[in-house]
């Protein structure tokens, strides 16, 4: 019973080799194998068939829309639309900061919305409203995690973020919806809760001390490139 990720159909280079390797799309190939499930979380699934995106809505996959990343490395873009459309549920994830930087769901939410607008050229594609309920509930139900985070509720975990709306770039409010997915930024939550616990108040970090987190990591860096001369040396060796 434990969930399954999986980047999918990412690469059109991927998915060229797993057809010349095996005579099947990779998923085509997950689907002789028994591997496609309910339990299955796919990651971009961009270089999908209509037939392809058919299937996993059969299969009840579930996907993680990385549209930063997909753009940084100009993978092009998942045809989130069509997946919607077909009942597939889908989540926004950022992917690593090695192919997205700054992580910030914010920003992840914005770019999710104007991608799939330019893509299918229609600016009332993934309206605001459905971005956000994609990043939140979509995500917890992508994760497995849906009755118990995701949404208020009765019975579910209080993981709750407040924003500070007594900004220039959040003013003036006609939608909330609207300024939260196309004008917040990560910098704008006020206070974190999790579980009931406040992590972050006023911006005060109450868990943990940044400036000795931002100094180890900066450190940590720096010795990156020092530790891949062993690991490669390991998995050759392995070999």
């Amino acid at each position: 019973n434990v969930g399954i990720h999986i980047h999918l159909a990412e690469s059109e280079e991927n998915v060229s080799q797993i057809k010349q390797k095996h005579g099947l799309t990779e998923v085509g190939l997950l689907e002789k194998i028994g591997f496609l499930g309910s339990d299955v979380l796919a990651a971009h699934c961009i270089h999908l068939t209509e037939k392809e995106m058919q299937l996993l809505a059969k299969r009840n996959v579930k996907v993680s829309y990385n549209p930063v990343a997909n753009m940084k490395i100009a993978q092009s873009t998942a045809k989130i639309k069509d997946l919607l459309d077909l009942g597939v549920t889908v989540g926004i994830g950022t992917d690593g900061p090695a192919s997205n930087n700054n992580l910030d769901m914010f920003q992840s939410m914005k770019i999710a919305a104007l991608l799939q607008k330019q893509y299918y050229k229609d600016p009332t594609i993934l309206p605001a409203q459905t971005v956000l309920k994609m990043a939140t509930i979509g995500g917890a139900k992508a994760l497995g995690l849906e009755k118990t985070v995701g949404s208020l509720e009765v019975g579910k975990k209080a993981d709750i973020i407040l924003l500070d709306f007594k900004k220039p770039h959040l003013t003036p409010i006609h939608d909330f919806y609207a300024n939260i997915v196309y004008s917040a930024h990560g910098s704008d939550v006020d206070t974190v809760i999790v579980d009931g616990k406040i992590l972050m108040e006023n911006k005060d970090v109450k868990t943990l001390d940044e400036e000795m987190v931002m100094s180890k990591t900066q450190k940590t860096a720096a010795n990156i490139p020092k530790r891949k001369a062993p690991i490669v040396k390991f998995i050759k060796n392995a070999t």
